[in-house]
């Protein structure tokens, strides 16, 4: 659920705004007012993107992700490094590292090739045709 509202989020507000959003109430179930008139989400995030959240989720109360892995590919892009990294998303240094490693690793499982499924060999006649 956490992941799906992560992905929402990031393509309703975009990536300057969603981190903004998440730096500021990470971690928080936050109600969305309909109106996004002088609230606190406004003052963080300005009235265009408050407006932006209003309509998708006006009236609702979200559970704020913390997203420290986008967090954390976000400020590496933006050239922090590791013991920056951490400071920011109030971790240690070797939770930066295991994102990090993490990240790697599930990019790794999606470019990897499917083995091929081959029947064990004391079927592997069975089905063959001509072997009966």
């Amino acid at each position: 659920m956490s992941e799906r509202l992560e992905d929402e989020l990031l393509a309703l507000l975009g990536p300057a705004d969603f981190v903004r959003l998440v730096e500021a109430f990470g971690g928080e179930r936050r109600y969305v007012p309909k109106r996004d008139d002088d609230t606190e989400i406004a003052q963080h995030l300005g009235p265009a993107a408050a407006r932006k959240l209003a309509s998708a989720f006006g009236g609702d109360t979200i559970a704020i992700p913390l997203a420290r892995g986008y967090r954390a590919a976000h400020y590496r892009a933006a050239a922090l490094n590791n013991r920056q990294i951490a400071k920011r998303l109030g971790i240690s240094l070797n939770g930066v590292e295991k994102i990090f490693r993490r990240t790697a690793q599930r990019a790794a499982q999606r470019t990897a090739k499917p083995k091929p499924s081959r029947p064990p060999a004391s079927q592997r006649g069975l089905f063959d045709p001509g072997s009966c």
